[in-house]
């Protein structure tokens, strides 16, 4: 089954950066993202 996560921070953090280098690495491997 598969996991959410959810992650936050305050503004300014990095939190989209994670989730751009998350998908394209994913993307690498074959994998889909939402």
């Amino acid at each position: 089954m598969a996991k959410l996560y959810f992650y936050y921070s305050a503004m300014n953090a990095g939190k989209t950066t994670t989730l751009l280098q998350s998908a394209h690495n994913y993307h690498e491997r074959g994998m889909r993202t939402l």
